[in-house]
């Protein structure tokens, strides 16, 4: 291979080339996402120092978009790849139980970065979508028949602890008799391999002089945890039903 060549491939003109396959796009908090990593060689030999996979975000926050790595694997130690050569590298990594799930103008994708010495690095992105946890919905669907309706999945910053830098609120208004006590519901979700740990924050509507000086001042809203596992839902959610339509009229 030529001087010329060689300089054309170390700014990107004729590099390596990178196609990441995924084996689908849509997945739950949890699953385990397999592939294959498509390396293509260019116009000159060239050592790949590493290949790292990306579990990226973005979202919007204070009029800006921002883009945040929820996580990161790397795939491989160095090689070269030779000449047109090709080299497919599987792999497979699981989904974080705390990622953040699809929402509308929020994208969430697998960016591919190779890692090339002295030369433009190369990437791919795949886009995915991510679906809630099983017991999130389970969760969701028990509280819909208690009385309430998914209206939104909001991002809340700075309110309630996650190592990201936001949580997911999943909003729910009030249907029924709850329409006259409550403005609306909201849970937060932080899921495990076999359970879930929820907030539930109830917005408290305003009906006399007291709780309208507690909505002014921020002050209605209760915040209730609780645990929900695998096990206590196995067969029906009747039970969890009753529980969390205890825990709401107990803080009415």
């Amino acid at each position: 291979m030529s001087f010329f060549g060689k300089a054309l491939a170390s700014i990107g003109v004729g590099s390596a080339k990178v196609d990441t396959r995924l084996e689908k796009a849509t997945y739950r908090q949890g699953d385990i996402i397999r592939g294959e990593v498509f390396v293509q060689g260019g116009q000159a030999p060239q050592l790949i120092e590493d290949i790292y996979l990306y579990l990226v975000m973005q979202y919007q926050h204070e009029g800006s978009e921002h883009e945040y790595v929820i996580d990161e694997f790397r795939l491989t130690d160095a090689f070269e790849i030779g000449v047109r050569e090709t080299q497919v590298l599987p792999f497979q990594f699981q989904l974080p139980y705390d990622a953040p799930v699809s929402t509308g103008g929020s994208p969430i994708y697998v960016k591919t970065g190779l890692d090339i010495k002295m030369a433009v690095d190369p990437s791919d992105t795949d886009g995915i979508e991510i679906l809630p946890h099983p017991l999130v919905d389970t969760v969701l669907h028990a509280v819909e028949e208690v009385g309430f309706r998914l209206s939104s999945v909001t991002f809340a910053f700075d309110k309630f602890y996650s190592r990201h830098p936001f949580v997911q609120e999943y909003r729910l208004a009030p249907l029924g008799p709850y329409q006259a006590e409550l403005d609306e519901i909201i849970l937060v979700f932080y899921p495990h391999m076999s359970e879930v740990d929820v907030i539930l924050s109830l917005d408290r509507k305003a009906v006399d002089l007291m709780s309208s000086m507690e909505e002014a001042l921020n002050l209605d809203e209760r915040i209730i945890r609780f645990t929900v596992t695998q096990k206590e839902v196995e067969h029906t959610t009747t039970q969890l039903q009753a529980k969390i339509k205890q825990l709401i009229d107990q803080h009415l």
